[in-house]
């Protein structure tokens, strides 16, 4: 596997020097970049660390009637995050998931009137290891 610098917000660096693998939603419109030792479900759209201890979901919700309406039940389905980024383009929540694990949420428009989604839950690691993984989080297509 071709080695890969992953820039991401403000110019850090993620994986530097790390083999990393796409991990895609079921329909291929959303994708993440994850470490490549993660195994990746063969329905598509979830993964996570060997050791399971950092689990990921990608997602492109078809029934969000706009983007403003996919934050609102986000925040009601994830009722223990907060709310870290709110913008017209990328939503982000941090806190608990609905199992009981830490988590970093995070949502994106995509072209067409789309939206990628992404949660990442961690036992392991810290909540700024989960944002650079839901940081990558970028249209599939």
């Amino acid at each position: 596997m071709k080695r890969v610098v992953l820039l991401l917000m403000a110019g850090s660096v993620w994986m530097l020097g790390q083999n990393v693998k796409r991990l895609a939603s079921h329909d291929g419109a959303c994708q993440i970049s994850v470490p490549s030792a993660w195994e990746i479900s063969a329905i598509g759209g979830v993964g996570g660390s060997a050791d399971r201890k950092v689990s990921v979901a990608v997602g492109s919700p078809q029934r969000a009637s706009s983007f403003e309406a996919l934050k609102q039940n986000a925040k009601k389905i994830y009722p223990k995050d907060k709310v870290t980024k709110d913008s017209a383009s990328e939503f982000e929540m941090e806190g608990q998931s609905m199992n009981g694990k830490p988590n970093v949420y995070r949502a994106i428009t995509i072209p067409g009137s789309k939206y990628c989604t992404v949660e990442v839950m961690y036992e392991s690691g810290t909540a700024a290891d989960a944002r650079k993984i839901a940081v990558s989080l970028k249209s599939g297509k």
